[in-house]
């Protein structure tokens, strides 16, 4: 079986609630209404996904015959406030990660805040994969006055694939630091161990330890603690490990330069984190492979390109 449905590229951003149903292989690539928006929801023989056009964040997958591999809050999935983040899945942090960005600017970027386009979506045998783009305005963003195009693309097999390639659509050159931001569903974050980091320094981070030299080596696995520890390699793979649901997620990654391993801080009873709960934060760690911070960031020239890579992969835990 080959299929393949296109839409033409956006000029400009237009936020839009339109069921891009042109774009749908029966079996293979639904999409659906939901209060974030609309949903892509894919198969493949080797398991299912489920993405938001807004901010291109995948919020669901699950291999072949297993379960949920990423954290969804306990939430119910709603419409997110102007500049709100939606935790949970694995958010598109660009084109800066964390607060790297211009004084009060949204954390981790506008991708995430912003809708994007169905460019086209493709099925085989064993494979389905859905390619999403964002053009912005010629004259850019206030915090981010330059033309850029991303491309997001989704490959759902074995594994879950994910690219983002960012071009220079302008005349001038900018920089930017960029990520992935993938919550990994746990069975508890204080019983989780990340493989992988054996060696590698790191520095506990906090806003301003920008541009301070690792402060530390890791010896043998790390586990998770809240806040947020940055390992200054961009190792090609980790592993984390979670006895109490006997799995292991292998995450690999390419065009990276870092890994920021983040558990969130303990929310005070009765209150929330954006769309996060009291009882959410030991249900999820991240492992996110980033450029990251300003001293990584890449410059990118009137029509280059650049793009990151991530794969996880789920299997039993021997």
């Amino acid at each position: 079986m080959h299929e393949q449905a296109t839409a033409p590229a956006p000029d400009t951003v237009r936020p839009s609630t339109e069921l891009p149903r042109h774009a749908a292989i029966p079996g293979r690539a639904a999409f659906l209404p939901s209060p974030m928006g609309p949903l892509a929801r894919l198969s493949a023989p080797g398991g299912t996904a489920t993405v938001a056009l807004l901010g291109a964040q995948t919020l669901s997958w699950r291999h072949s015959g297993g379960e949920e591999a990423l954290f969804r809050p306990s939430a119910p999935l709603s419409a997110p406030g102007p500049g709100e983040e939606i935790h949970g899945g694995i958010p598109v942090c660009w084109p800066w990660f964390g607060r790297m960005g211009p004084p009060d600017s949204l954390p981790h970027g506008l991708a995430r805040y912003l809708p994007f386009a169905v460019e086209s979506v493709s099925a085989s045998a064993d494979r389905t994969e859905l390619c999403l783009s964002l053009a912005s305005p010629p004259e850019g963003f206030p915090a981010f006055p330059h033309p850029f195009r991303l491309e997001v693309r989704l490959l759902l097999e074995a594994a879950l694939e994910l690219s983002l390639r960012a071009a220079n659509a302008g005349r001038e050159a900018f920089a930017v630091t960029a990520g992935f931001h993938p919550y990994l569903r746990v069975s508890d974050a204080d019983s989780v161990l990340l493989d992988g980091f054996d060696r590698a320094p790191y520095l506990d981070w906090h806003p301003e330890a920008d541009g301070r030299e690792p402060q530390a080596v890791q010896s043998g696995p790390y586990r998770p603690e809240p806040g947020s520890r940055v390992f200054a390699v961009p190792r090609a793979s980790c592993r984390l490990l979670d006895p109490g649901l006997r799995r292991v997620v292998r995450l690999e990654a390419r065009g990276h330069s870092r890994w920021c391993v983040w558990r969130s801080s303990p929310i005070p009873e009765g209150t929330s984190r954006g769309n996060l709960r009291q009882g959410d934060v030991r249900a999820f760690a991240c492992a996110e492979p980033v450029l990251f911070p300003r001293c990584d960031a890449i410059l990118l020239r009137p029509g280059e390109s650049h793009t990151m890579h991530l794969a996880l992969r789920a299997e039993a835990m021997p």
